[in-house]
């Protein structure tokens, strides 16, 4: 399962870059961060089919949210095309709910170390950055991502290498211990995913302290909070709007993930239940 996202815009740099695609392994955490002029869905494409589907394989599942780049035909077709079982979205508003998100911090504090003053060089230092995260242990999993994904630590200094040596006197490990050595990944992968378990456990019940349940059903009746932003072009201020809108609930996606419409029957997406209560009606 991946994760994908994009950043920015940031300052163009002298390589006319914009904007960071940005993939991230849910398992591994491993992240592959592409430098891209124009956010668009072409520009996605690329760098999906490019630099993640034919480097690294298909994934089982894409997470996405829902950008007018990812929602795209030409990317459905891309999907399409590498037959992905399942392509999920974020909830509206809710971008906390996607892995890459949390990283995109990580990413940007990274970029602003490296920038400085020049702003327009933040792209020189990407593959830098992108090496120290994938190559700095994960507090979650316990392990670097570089040995999830490849089952080795990648070496940052040839220092690690010690005296020279004649490529002629190498010994190369037999492939079939290799192989074998390889085959105890099975264990990490176990203790990894009974990390994110328990992690995840914990993420919950923190939610849920703050939280009072609802169990929302297909049909209700709901007001959803509305996100309206001013344009003084068109003489709209967001202060004078309506805070909420009157909408029906027409399929769970989860239990915190639901489609809604308005009253009358426009598909309004799908919606993180922190962002609708009940109507009285419905009640």
């Amino acid at each position: 399962m991946i994760s994908i996202d994009l950043v920015g815009p940031l300052p163009v740099s002298r390589k006319q870059n914009a904007y960071i695609f940005v993939v991230c392994c849910c398992f591994s955490k491993y992240c592959l961060l592409f430098p891209l002029r124009r956010a668009t869905a072409a520009a996605v494409f690329k760098s999906l089919e490019e630099g993640v589907f034919l480097v690294h394989g298909i994934p089982q599942i894409v997470l996405q949210d829902n950008g007018v780049q990812f929602v795209s035909k030409d990317l459905a077709k891309l999907y399409e095309r590498y037959k992905i079982p399942q392509v999920q979205f974020t909830p509206k508003y809710t971008p906390q709910v996607n892995t890459v998100e949390r990283y995109n911090r990580t990413i940007m504090t990274a970029v602003s170390t490296f920038v400085e003053e020049d702003h327009r060089s933040w792209d020189v230092n990407l593959p830098k950055i992108q090496f120290a995260i994938n190559s700095a242990v994960n507090e979650v999993t316990g392990f670097t991502p570089s040995f999830l994904v490849f089952g080795r630590e990648l070496v940052s200094c040839g220092s690690h290498y010690v005296g020279d040596i004649d490529p002629d006197d190498l010994v190369f490990s037999p492939r079939d211990a290799y192989a074998e050595n390889m085959g105890c990944l099975v264990n990490i992968f176990d203790k990894v995913q009974l990390a994110l378990y328990n992690s995840h456990i914990k993420n919950t019940q923190r939610y849920n302290l703050r939280r009072k349940q609802v169990d929302f059903k297909i049909g209700d009746i709901v007001w959803k909070r509305c996100y309206f932003q001013s344009d003084k072009d068109a003489h709209f201020a967001k202060k004078l709007a309506p805070k909420f809108q009157k909408c029906r609930i027409v399929a769970k996606r989860s239990p915190l993930v639901f489609t809604l419409q308005d009253m009358s029957g426009k598909d309004l997406g799908n919606w993180h239940v922190k962002d609708f209560k009940l109507a009285p009606s419905s009640s």
